[in-house]
């Protein structure tokens, strides 16, 4: 199931709400980068629905060798390569991962472009419209030239940049909700979004962006209680491999305190999960003041937000 695309309050989700129609009536290329869960599918599917194109969307799923592979059809069925997808097929074509596409695959690509910009009335409207996605910037590749810059500049006439799920925690409530009602398939009977759920939430960093937001809300209508959907958090926040900088550029002092904070993140993430996340309990069971557990929280990067029930003490 293709997950909704949602714009929310993020600055530059605002801007791109404000843009997206005219966008998708140009009918000129887009390339969209982003993280993988990020939401380039459900964007591409909306330009397509804002565009007024003919024909749906035909996904083309890229690769470095082999053929290409487009979902729902047979091999023996599919097009011979990209360009006769491109020539023969109305609507938007997505191509997924766009950085992968191999030597030959650009090379046909190119040519179906070519034929297209000879053959067309210059005041029609293109039967065929592409929209490319990315998980990694393209730029690079065409410097070390595993990408022809000439087909890069084809495809990102206009170029969208999805920001991860951690860099718009504003968007998080609004977009959780939502998962859950689709989830419950619209049922009054969804669970609510307690604060506790809420605040770990919040605090999770998301590696797999919308995609796994969307398991916990699927998880989380299943068994209809958030203290299991907090331990899983909990859980994966201490699984969670943590960028750190070369150890030769640090000194041993350096690497004995990083060492140290991420120690001491997953003790008081376990004494938060332990206590149900009442951090005036958890402040207790560790033994140190309510404030001192709120810096060291601050200083972790862990949410400190006061909830919106009292916490018990």
């Amino acid at each position: 199931m293709l997950i909704p695309f949602v714009f929310g309050s993020h600055e530059r989700m605002k801007d791109l709400e404000r843009r997206v129609g005219s966008i998708a009536r140009s009918g000129l290329p887009v390339l969209i980068e982003g993280a993988t869960g990020t939401g380039k599918e459900a964007l591409a599917e909306l330009l397509h629905e804002l565009s007024g194109l003919r024909g749906g969307v035909t996904r083309v799923l890229c690769r470095k060798s082999g053929p290409l592979s487009v979902p729902g059809v047979s091999m023996m069925d599919a097009p011979r390569d990209l360009s006769d997808i491109y020539r023969d097929t109305p609507g938007t074509i997505f191509l997924k991962n766009v950085h992968l596409l191999s030597p030959s695959a650009q090379e046909q690509l190119m040519e179906a472009l070519d034929y297209e910009a000879v053959s067309r009335d210059a005041a029609r409207t293109p039967a065929t419209r592409l929209v490319s996605s990315a998980t990694e910037p393209l730029a690079p590749l065409v410097k070390k030239r595993e990408l022809s810059a000439a087909l890069y500049h084809r495809l990102s006439v206009y170029r969208i940049s999805l920001p991860p799920l951690r860099e718009r925690r504003e968007d998080i409530p609004e977009i959780f909700a939502h998962m859950v009602r689709q989830a419950a398939n619209g049922s009054a009977a969804s669970p609510p979004v307690t604060p506790r759920l809420l605040d770990a939430l919040l605090a999770y960093d998301w590696p797999g962006n919308f995609r796994e937001l969307q398991n916990i809300a699927r998880t989380y209508v299943i068994v209809a209680h958030d203290e299991e959907a907090i331990t899983e958090l909990n859980h994966r926040t201490r699984l969670e491999p943590r960028p750190m900088p070369p150890s030769e550029n640090r000194s041993l002092k350096e690497l004995v305190r990083g060492a140290s904070q991420k120690l001491e993140s997953e003790i008081i993430l376990e004494a938060l999960a332990k206590h149900h996340w009442n951090r005036r309990r958890a402040a207790l069971a560790l033994q140190i003041s309510y404030r001192s557990l709120l810096y060291k929280m601050k200083s972790c990067n862990l949410r400190i937000e006061p909830q919106t029930a009292p916490e018990g003490r």
